[in-house]
């Protein structure tokens, strides 16, 4: 007895090998680049600072990214610049902070940032530091 093949089966036979093929040595072709988020000027600050989130995303070819940010808890973008200001902050802007970005002449994403910490303590005037004969309140 003798398998017959039609030519749907042979190019079916075919595109699984391109497809195989593609997956095994090509995937490495489409990686995403992981963003970095900096918090400028420490990720420890007192109440009423001024504080800079940043996000950069080195990949190869791409020179203009849009970005997004996001706060635990939150599913909703509160930036898309490379760069948020968060002026006089207070203890309800403590928490993680991840951003990803999008090409901007393309349609290719970046994977998400690793969360980055921001905690905020009490105003630095309160802080005493004390000495061999007084205290020093700054």
């Amino acid at each position: 007895r003798h398998a017959r093949f039609s030519v749907l089966h042979i190019l079916l036979f075919v595109c699984i090998k391109l497809l195989h093929y593609f997956i095994v040595n090509c995937c490495h072709c489409i990686e995403r680049p992981k963003p970095t988020v900096i918090i400028k000027p420490a990720q420890h600050v007192f109440r009423g600072e001024t504080v800079t989130l940043r996000c950069d995303i080195y990949s190869e070819g791409v020179t203009s990214w849009r970005y997004s940010w996001y706060k635990e808890g939150s599913t909703s973008v509160f930036s898309d610049q490379q760069e948020h200001t968060l002026r006089s902050v207070t203890e309800s802007d403590a928490g993680k902070y991840t951003c990803r970005g999008s090409e901007t002449e393309g349609s290719r994403w970046s994977q998400m940032s690793d969360a980055v910490t921001l905690r905020v303590s009490g105003e630095l005037h309160h802080l005493f530091i004390h000495t061999n004969t007084h205290l020093t309140c700054y």
